[in-house]
């Protein structure tokens, strides 16, 4: 229960200080004389002095404390009125309150309206009093005046010290401040909910004159010049124009009936709130033809194009913090919200229609495609279209308001989870098929579907609030409690769950459990208690010690390292920390797609000499041409035999002294792999183990019967295999492999005369390293 006390005055203090930063306060005299002024002054200096504001009192008010200061006849009274006085004395003197107007002001109750009508055009405005009566004649003023007037409130102190909403006509039971704020929209300020479509015949209106820069269009007061374009969009052109607004002007194939009877009906209502670009006036061709409509102007970046786009998130937003987007969404809601207890249906809630400013100044423009009674929003975005109105033609029909919530809903989850649609996922469907199956992908508790899309979007979904992740998963998740038309979320019921989620962060207990809980792009999961976490010693992020590897994290580690350039094409390659640092493994020299490339045919010509077809690959081909050398016109076979100078070759117990080999005779074949393996181990090219196995080559093996075609299998393939090997992360342990089970034996045996074993020995290190190959490539 405590719990709950401390909530309800974390978000009165929050309201509170709202008001004191974005208001000019006044205060009446009935609000300063009550029992729990004291306390509601010990509330709001700090914030005042916070936020270098003051709190107006009408000198009016002065003069009626003085007269009831004065009453002999009520001691009680007049002795609240004098401390109530020395209150406000001290409160002058210490700058935290003003005094204005003057002795001939009329009575209190009338300053108030006076000055409220007066600088509602350029001010928000805040009444404190107790007076029911007052409170309604202040509030009324929002039902009537100028375009431009910025919205008036009065609120009354409470019994602690801060200030609450007025309630008329309603049950005595606590009800949401959007709930109250409901009831005070007149019945003639809202539209009618209707379940037809209004149809039209002749839809198309032709004009003879649609107005471009420089010239004048007509509304009822008189005429109006557009003096500059500034946009130009599928419907039609919006200019500037020498008023305070701007004006769309339809392209003359898109003026219909329907558009027509739309502005005339959107205009038939008082619809005024700041940020909504809502039209104003109909505007007319000096033929007195319809045209297009005047509209308050919107600025700042379009919401698809700055937030949904993470470097350009950073750009336009530097320095943003989870709460800004947190409060980015209340200020959307609290328009929806504006529209919604109106009756007005905004159907395509798509995210080029929302402009951002800051995360508390935010337009809608396109309003003219909003649904309005009978007359639909004829257009929509896959994305935002709830499962059951999917394919449907968004003309032919209209949408309740709970296909409006699915919009509503998705479109704070996009922000929440900046760009990435709820049904996005690993393995998924198309949109459509995603969004009508409602295969929702973010766990919730024991509940996944293990379709979470890879990147950040796991990592800042489990930092998102509980109430938060369990009201998107009831509302995404097929049979969640919020997933059908009727039951989902309100915008009212999504404002109580993001100013939650802003209290929690503006008083640090969001952050206690997590600090990363604060950022936008959190990365890594949100901390769980029981688990160990360290900083990485590459990046420095924190992350869970059994998901290490000597100090570093996975992303890291696999993700990251040293980026160069293939060797034959330039490409980048990435040299992983792992392989760096886990596995000590040599850096590739091409990349994959090169290494690929390279061992695919080129050609396959005729052997000159046997007539048989042999294969030139891409690398072989770049070998030859890079050297200087003629394509090969026989096969290896034929190569082979053309090179032996001896077919009765005597086998020895020691081999003869080797032969000294040119610089044109290839140093491949039967030696590919023990010359790289050789390298390894650092021994040079002309090593007594290299020279020994040439020799072998050379003079014994070449003299079997199927020794030149064992030769040129191995010419043929061991250039292959040695990239593999070099390229792999386990190449240290396959060259001590190679040395400790095959060379060193080979060695021996030709040392002892055994050639025929070792030819059987060399053959299975062959064969193993075939084996390499197949694992590798």
């Amino acid at each position: 229960m405590s719990e709950d006390k401390n909530d309800v005055r974390e978000m009165s203090q929050a309201q509170l200080e709202e008001y004191v930063k974005n208001y000019k306060i006044f205060i009446d005299t009935c609000s300063l004389v009550q029992p729990n002024a004291d306390q509601f002054w010990m509330n709001v200096i700090p914030l005042l002095k916070k936020y270098n504001n003051k709190i107006i009192v009408p000198y009016r008010v002065i003069e009626e404390l003085n007269k009831l200061s004065q009453k002999s006849d009520k001691p009680g009274v007049a002795n609240n009125a004098k401390n109530t006085l020395k209150v406000l004395y001290q409160l002058h003197s210490s700058g935290f309150i003003d005094i204005r107007g003057e002795a001939t002001d009329s009575f209190a109750d009338n300053v108030f309206q006076v000055v409220f009508t007066k600088f509602r055009m350029t001010h928000n405005l805040l009444l404190i009093t107790q007076d029911n009566d007052l409170a309604k004649d202040i509030l009324n003023l929002n039902k009537t005046g100028s375009v431009n007037a910025k919205p008036v409130s009065a609120k009354k102190i409470n019994k602690y010290g801060f200030l609450s909403n007025y309630k008329w006509n309603t049950p005595a039971s606590d009800k949401t401040d959007s709930n109250k704020n409901k009831a005070l929209v007149p019945d003639e300020e809202k539209f009618q909910l209707c379940t037809t479509v209004r149809k039209f015949q002749n839809e198309k209106i032709t004009v003879r004159q649609i107005p471009k820069e420089h010239e004048a269009v007509y509304i009822n007061q008189g005429e109006i010049l557009l003096t500059e374009k500034i946009g130009d969009g599928g419907e039609g052109c919006v200019y500037k124009t020498n008023t305070n607004y701007v004006a769309k002007i339809y392209k003359s194939d898109k003026l219909t009936r329907s558009k027509y009877e739309k502005i005339k009906l959107m205009l038939s209502k008082p619809v005024k709130c700041e940020g909504i670009c809502y039209p104003v006036a109909m505007l007319k061709n000096r033929y007195g033809e319809f045209v297009g409509y005047l509209m308050p102007c919107a600025k700042g970046k379009e919401l698809q194009k700055s937030i949904f786009i993470k470097p350009l998130f950073l750009k336009n937003f530097p320095g943003w913090k989870k709460r800004d987007t947190v409060e980015l969404c209340i200020t959307i809601l609290e328009k929806i919200k504006y529209l919604h207890d109106r009756n007005i249906i905004m159907g395509d809630i798509n995210p080029c229609n929302i402009l951002v400013v800051s995360p508390k100044e935010v337009y809608f423009v396109d309003t003219d495609s909003y649904q309005i009674e009978d007359l639909p929003c004829p257009v929509g975005t896959i994305n935002y279209t709830a499962p059951e109105i999917q394919k449907m033609n968004y003309s032919d029909f209209l949408r309740t308001m709970g296909n409006e919530n699915f919009a509503v809903a998705t479109l704070l989850f996009m922000i929440m989870l900046p760009g990435k649609p709820p049904y996005s996922q690993q393995g998924g469907e198309n949109p459509i098929a995603n969004i009508v199956n409602m295969d929702f992908s973010y766990p919730f508790g024991e509940n996944s579907n293990k379709k979470t899309p890879d990147g950040p979007w796991r990592f800042i979904w489990s930092h998102l609030t509980y109430n938060l992740k369990e009201a998107f998963y009831n509302t995404f998740r097929k049979d969640g409690e919020n997933s059908k038309e009727e039951d989902r979320l309100s915008v009212d019921e999504w404002l109580s769950l993001f100013k939650y989620y802003l209290r929690l962060l503006d008083s640090g207990k969001f952050g206690e459990q997590d600090k990363m809980s604060e950022e936008l792009f959190p990365t890594r999961h949100k901390k769980n208690p029981k688990i160990n976490y360290v900083k990485c010693v590459l990046c420095g992020n924190e992350t869970p010690e059994n998901q290490c590897k000597n100090g570093m994290c996975r992303t890291c580690l696999y993700d990251r390292g040293e980026v160069y350039k293939c060797q034959k094409c330039g490409k980048d390659i990435i040299y992983t920390n792992y392989q760096k640092h886990i596995k000590h493994a040599p850096k590739y020299d091409i990349c994959k797609d090169c290494f690929d490339f390279g061992n695919q045919i080129k050609f396959s010509p005729v052997c000159v000499s046997c007539g048989r077809k042999f294969d030139i690959t891409n690398s072989d081909y770049d070998f030859y041409i890079q050297k200087g050398f003629d394509i090969p016109k026989r096969c290896p076979n034929c190569r082979s035999n053309r090179k032996s100078s001896s077919n009765n070759f005597n086998p020895w117990n020691n081999p003869p002294a080797p032969k000294p080999s040119s610089s044109n005779t290839p140093r491949g074949s039967f030696c590919f792999i023990t010359t790289a393996v050789c390298e390894y181990f650092g021994k040079t090219d002309d090593c007594d183990e290299l020279n020994k196995l040439r020799n072998f080559r050379d003079t014994w093996l070449h003299s079997q019967p199927d020794g030149p075609e064992l030769i040129a299998k191995y010419y043929n393939t061991a250039p292959l295999i040695v990239s593999l090997m070099k390229a792999s992360p386990k190449y240290n342990e396959y060259c001590q492999d190679l040395w400790d089970n095959y060379i060193k034996k080979c060695i021996e045996l030709i040392d002892k005369g055994e050639f025929e074993a070792c030819k059987e020995l060399y053959c299975k290190m062959f064969h193993y390293t075939e084996k390499i190959t197949a694992m590798e490539a």
